[in-house]
């Protein structure tokens, strides 16, 4: 979170947008910037589990990032980006098309659900939203987005395997049972037996599709890793901000 957020307050240093993808280890559970860690989650679990809490600069709801089972996308833009210019609704599906063509790369047949309704479900997978990415009706990929007078960051995933005994374990959804999560969740792993760096390829491409941008690889800047471990040690290591979401 804090390399994200670095990445997002030196967009215009750097001048370039950036994608970056990554997966948990441990596995986490990630809170939206305005939940309430008594409302969203089991904080007890989360320990017993060996996972670690986070807040996110994003919104949303709460969300597992289980290891190996997930892929984590952020995208930061230039507020001069056309899809910057966008309302919060439209450019979120617009960057969300980058997994629809990844998915479609890799053969698999999917689409974006639409503009999202007012339900605020604690469990993010079960929040509706203009940038969801549905497989035979069932969510595989949300996302969650915050600007400022720098940049836009959208936070997004793409789901491998759903296992939703172990969500349900840590994160709180009242009247939700493992069949109903299950109806309403998936997993790539469901669909197809692909390998990491095969999928990793499809959502370079994907993203690059969908935002017109050329592609050329690289590392953090000195100042961006500097940056992140600023805010990592006063702000997302710090119980008061994912806690409290107080900075």
């Amino acid at each position: 979170m804090a390399i994200d957020e670095a990445i997002m307050q030196l967009r215009e240093k750097v001048g370039y947008d950036t994608l970056r993808l990554y997966m948990w280890s441990p596995s986490g559970v990630s809170l939206g910037r305005s939940q309430s860690v008594e409302k969203s989650v089991y904080i007890d679990k989360i320990k017993e589990l060996g996972f670690k809490l986070v807040r996110r600069p994003t919104g949303g709801g709460a969300l597992l990032h289980p290891e190996d089972y997930e892929i984590t996308y952020s995208i930061v833009l230039s507020l001069e980006h056309k899809v910057s210019k966008m309302s919060v609704d439209e450019s979120a599906a617009e960057i969300a098309k980058g997994i629809l063509y990844a998915l479609q790369t890799l053969g698999e047949s999917a689409n974006i659900k639409g503009l999202g309704d007012k339900e605020k479900h604690p469990l993010c997978y079960l929040r509706s939203g203009s940038s969801d990415i549905v497989i035979n009706g069932r969510k595989i990929s949300g996302s969650a987005q915050v600007r400022d007078s720098k940049a836009l960051l959208q936070h997004g995933t793409l789901l491998l395997k759903f296992e939703p005994e172990v969500w349900l374990k840590v994160i709180r959804a009242p009247g939700v049972n493992e069949e109903f999560l299950r109806s309403r969740v998936t997993g790539l792993y469901e669909y197809m037996d692909v390998n990491i760096d095969q999928i990793i390829e499809a959502m370079i491409m994907g993203f690059s599709k969908a935002l017109n941008e050329k592609v050329f690889y690289s590392s953090l800047t000195s100042t961006e890793i500097k940056l992140a471990n600023e805010l990592y040690k006063r702000k997302y290591s710090n119980e008061k901000w994912n806690m409290l979401g107080l900075y």
